[in-house]
């Protein structure tokens, strides 16, 4: 898939492009239906999106926390999951947001040749959000390209958006939130030097330092899938502040043992996929205390990967 910074970028492709626009945080099942339904015969498959959520420029005490934070990881869901040709990744600057809706096309096909563009229900654009579905609808007829306008998705009853995973992530709902994203969430992340205290204590972790504004479930034990370069290994994460350990600045982190395997990770960049929730985070008296606990919780790891798993 092409990446794309910039508007002047795509100047230089030849081919006709249908776009898929939003913002997509998540990738969840209705963005994926967006951008599936961007297809056009001999037009590559374009997804439009930014850098940056457009609250964090807006109005940035409600900007949400971001179930994709990582751009890296969202590119490749929509490479992979949307089955995306080509991804234009725009800043959201002061300039963008202040283009009336038929400015901001005009831009675009300024500098490539707009096959179609296929949108959510609710997606809104332009300046103030004044670009809706109908307009962009009636912008199609008069300039030629196709607009498909999704239905938003459902589950369980209730539309699919991104909020409503945020809410149902910070809830410890996994099933639920898996259920929406077609998919289990996962935190991605390059692997950062600890203290190495973890290994000491005898059960090595490899350790991510999360942005500020990921949104996370609820700070605990989680059993995990952890997928490498060489390999996907189940382990037991912790996903927290470290309360029992002395650190002068505390940030949200998260600690993956892989039970049975020695690998040297830093460095990589890896993704922790989560299983189910095992046991709250909490304080402990003593690192011996914590270190009991920590066998405690690879012997429940173990039966619940035994009753996932089944011995043939």
């Amino acid at each position: 898939m092409q990446i794309h910074l910039s508007l002047e970028s795509l100047r230089h492709e030849p081919r006709p492009i249908h776009w898929a626009m939003g913002f997509f945080d998540g990738v969840h099942t209705g963005h994926r239906r967006v951008m599936h339904s961007a297809t056009t015969p001999g037009a590559l498959r374009g997804v439009l999106t930014f850098a940056r959520h457009p609250l964090a420029l807006l109005c940035p005490e409600k900007q949400p926390l971001l179930l994709t934070p990582d751009a890296e990881y969202k590119a490749e869901l929509i490479a992979r999951e949307g089955g995306a040709d080509l991804l234009l990744r725009l800043p959201f600057t002061p300039e963008l947001a202040a283009l009336s809706p038929e400015s901001f096309l005009d831009a675009l096909a300024g500098v490539c040749r707009i096959a179609g563009i296929s949108v959510g229900a609710n997606w809104r654009f332009g300046s103030g959000g004044s670009g809706t579905p109908e307009l962009l609808q009636r912008e199609g007829r008069k300039r030629g390209f196709r607009v498909c306008v999704n239905p938003l998705s459902s589950a369980g009853g209730e539309c699919v958006s991104s909020s409503r995973i945020r809410a149902a992530l910070a809830a410890g709902a996994l099933s639920e939130v898996a259920a929406m994203l077609g998919r289990r969430f996962c935190a991605v992340g390059q692997v950062q030097h600890g203290q190495h205290l973890a290994r000491r204590l005898g059960f090595p972790t490899a350790n991510l330092r999360l942005p500020a504004q990921a949104a996370l479930p609820p700070f605990g034990v989680y059993r995990v899938l952890c997928h490498t370069g060489s390999g996907s290994y189940p382990g037991l994460a912790n996903l927290g502040l470290r309360p029992t350990i002395h650190e002068a600045t505390k940030a949200p982190g998260l600690e993956t043992h892989l039970p049975g395997h020695e690998l040297d990770l830093y460095g990589q960049r890896i993704a922790v996929e989560f299983i189910d929730f095992m046991r709250p985070e909490r304080a402990f008296a003593s690192l011996e205390e914590l270190q009991a606990q920590v066998q405690r919780d690879l012997a429940a790891f173990a039966s619940a990967q035994q009753a996932w798993h089944p011995a043939p």
